[in-house]
């Protein structure tokens, strides 16, 4: 055959349509920060039951070029039609999933552990911002005992400028916001409530409001009034932030916290019983929830904000400084056990509290 039929007889195959049966599973793979990750392995495969077995039966094996693209057909009458396709992604550094969501796109973030927010922990402001943004945007692994959240609120000194410099950053500012918000500074928060983007339609990216609603115990300003009572109207869709914030204005408990849940109750009307409690709670002119003593003013939050049955309050985690203090309210609801965290601080000898959200919640065994 010569030469140029040759070719003719290449090209009309490559542009020859696909096989009817055929599939073509294409994506691109971006780490947090939206940049391609190349060298990432993606396993195509379906799940066959076997008897007592399931085994994987591999449609397609592709690695990630350059650009974070994978491209690949496989043949779609193997699949049976009552089975979901899985794709399986890994690669070293990066944290590994697996998924039935066929996308165009897919998002592998970076691994860090606590030796990785010490280290980061020590390097200078321009190079903790860098290396702080990739973390934010990237997974965390919550295998350790300690979460993110402590990990840096026990060096919060060396943290806030930089959490306070990323809070404009478009892909990190509210993760940096629910971070200044764990720590509990007033000022910091006002500043977070400076920067707020407005809610968002999808509620799970909303969740940062949740942390920084019930941090917010000395409102301020208008415009941290304002954020609270939008919190607790729920206009951000999310059934977290507007019990975060209605907790808040009860804790709060001032003639305005008072007047602003009054005036939520005639909105929110599926918050109406939680509403109910916190204005029983501000009218019964409770105790100050500060104190010299740490311990007794961690009971008092507990009672403050109990939820079922209160099983005690854990021991004291203190910050580098040593003026500013975690304390764990631990509560059983059912058989869901729930962990409260709040945070003090000290002032003129006193402990303060700046904030208390839940941060555990498990399901207990049946007897």
């Amino acid at each position: 055959m010569r030469t140029e039929h040759r070719c003719l007889l290449a090209l009309l195959l490559l542009l020859a349509p696909l096989p009817a049966t055929a599939s073509e599973f294409a994506a691109r793979i971006v780490d947090g920060l939206g940049r391609p990750v190349a060298g990432a392995a993606v396993h195509v495969h379906w799940l066959k039951s076997e008897s007592d077995d399931v085994r994987e039966v591999t449609l397609l094996e592709l690695v990630s070029d350059a650009q974070g693209r994978v491209k690949g057909t496989y043949d779609e009458k193997s699949v049976p039609p009552d089975e979901s396709i899985w794709i399986e992604m890994s690669k070293d550094g990066y944290s590994g999933f697996s998924t039935t969501d066929l996308r165009s796109e897919y998002v592998m973030g970076r691994d860090f552990g606590p030796a990785d927010v010490r280290r980061i922990a020590m390097l200078d402001e321009k190079a903790q911002v860098q290396e702080l943004r990739e973390l934010l945007a990237s997974d965390f692994d919550d295998s350790f005992e300690e979460g993110l959240e402590q990990l840096v609120f026990v060096q919060e000194h060396r943290f806030r400028s930089a959490l306070r410099a990323l809070l404009t950053d478009a892909q990190v500012g509210t993760a940096a916001a629910y971070l200044l918000a764990f720590i509990g500074v007033p000022e910091d928060l006002r500043l977070v409530i400076d920067h707020a983007p407005p809610p968002k339609e999808d509620f799970f990216e909303n969740r940062w409001a949740y942390g920084v609603a019930t941090a917010l115990l000395e409102p301020a300003t208008e415009k941290e009034w304002a954020f609270l009572r939008s919190a607790a109207v729920n206009e951000y869709d999310d059934l977290w932030v507007d019990a975060g914030a209605i907790q808040a204005l009860k804790l709060i408990a001032s003639p305005r916290s008072l007047q602003i849940l009054k005036e939520v109750r005639q909105v929110n009307r599926g918050r109406a019983e939680l509403i109910d409690q916190a204005i029983r709670y501000i009218e019964s002119a409770p105790p100050p929830l500060s104190g010299e003593d740490l311990a007794a003013a961690g009971e008092r939050v507990a009672q403050a904000i109990r939820i079922g049955d209160w099983k005690g309050n854990g021991a004291p985690r203190f910050n580098e400084t040593g003026d500013k203090a975690l304390v764990d309210c631990k509560f059983i609801a059912g058989r869901d056990l729930l962990v409260y965290t709040a945070t003090f601080h000290k002032v003129d000898g006193r402990w303060k509290l700046r904030g208390v959200r839940e941060t555990m919640q498990a399901l207990l065994a049946m007897e």
